[in-house]
Formats: C-alpha cells, structure tokens, sequence
C-alpha cells in the first residue's frame, strides 16, 4: 500500500509542477463529463487493472526472472532480457502506433525500474504495487485520448504524443520515484 501510496503522491506532485511550467501542454485537457459511464468505467479499472498488472509483473519479473537466473546468473542481464519482454507485451498498444521507439523504450525503462525493486527489495511485492498504482493513474485519473477506446480517465491530453526527450525526462523522473519507494520501504518497512 506504501508503495503505491507513493506513486499517487509523486505522480500528483509532479503533474501539478509540470502544469503550472508548461501550460500549454495541458490546454487541450478535457474533463470526464458523463459522471454515470466514468464511475462505471472506474469501477471496472479498479476490479481489473490490479489483476493486469500483477499478472504481467508475475510473469516478467516473477517467473521470467526466475527461470533466466537459473541459466544467466548475471541479474542484470536478467533483467534487460525480462524488460525487453515486458516492452514486446505492449507493442500492440494503440499509442505505440508512429512513436513505437520512444514508446516501447519508455515501456523497457518502467520493466527496469520494477526490476530494481525487486532487487533492492528482495521481492515483487512493491513491483506488483507500482504498477498497479501507474496503471490506475493513467486509466482513471490522467490519460490520454484514443479515438479507438473508450475514455476512463477523468482528465485527458489529447492523443498521446511521445517522443525521445519525453523518455530522457521520464528516465530522470522514475530513477527518483524509485529511489523514494525504496527509500519509504526502509525507513517503514516494506509494502506494496
């Protein structure tokens, strides 16, 4: 619960900082409307989502892992090569279309990210729960359009528009994210 606890802040902190520096990134933002079909849709992100995101953390970072370490012995490796898998799971994504470098390496760094969780940790638990709170972020509070989906998140940007200096700064963002739920998990003992 800490960890996620953690994404909810930072994420929340972090868009409130990049709204008031750029303002023009959010002119296009839209308000969910339709009170009745987004608390649907919420009540759906909420009963699935946790169940999609540990399943794909319990087979990349879970049993992929485990499987590889076996034979690799470096957890590094390990990691580029589950990561690397974690990134080919989302290349249908609709947003992937035109963007897939910038898309599918932003992909692999979040994979990476949870593997330095799992290592610095000693267990998923916290990986299953950052990606479950990234998840529910994105799917019910701030999104993006898809003309082919329907919309769950209460605000939206537009379509997704992501590019190599997006990945850069993401980069630089999620290496503090991660060193704060680790550093969270150590002073107050560990939780996802």
């Amino acid at each position: 619960m800490r960890t996620m606890l953690v994404i909810f802040v930072f994420y929340g902190v972090t868009t409130l900082i990049d709204y008031q520096l750029f303002p023009s990134d959010y002119e296009g933002m839209k308000f969910q409307t339709d009170m009745g079909v987004y608390f649907k849709l919420l009540i759906i992100t909420l009963l699935l989502v946790p169940f999609q995101a540990a399943s794909e953390e319990f087979l990349t970072r879970g049993y992929l892992n485990l499987a590889l370490i076996k034979y690799l012995r470096w957890p590094w490796l390990v990691f580029i090569i589950t990561s690397g898998g974690f990134a080919a799971l989302h290349m249908g994504n609709p947003e992937a279309a035109g963007q897939m470098g910038p898309y599918l390496s932003s992909i692999f760094m979040f994979g990476m990210a949870m593997c330095v969780l799992l290592y610095f940790e000693g267990g998923i638990e916290s990986a299953i729960g950052a990606h479950i709170a990234n998840n529910i972020f994105v799917f019910a509070l701030l999104g993006y359009e898809d003309p082919s989906l329907p919309n769950t998140a209460f605000f939206t940007l537009g379509e997704p528009v992501i590019e190599w200096s997006d990945f850069f700064i993401e980069f630089g963002m999620m290496s503090v994210l991660i060193a704060l739920i680790i550093w969270a998990n150590r002073k107050w003992g560990r939780s996802a």
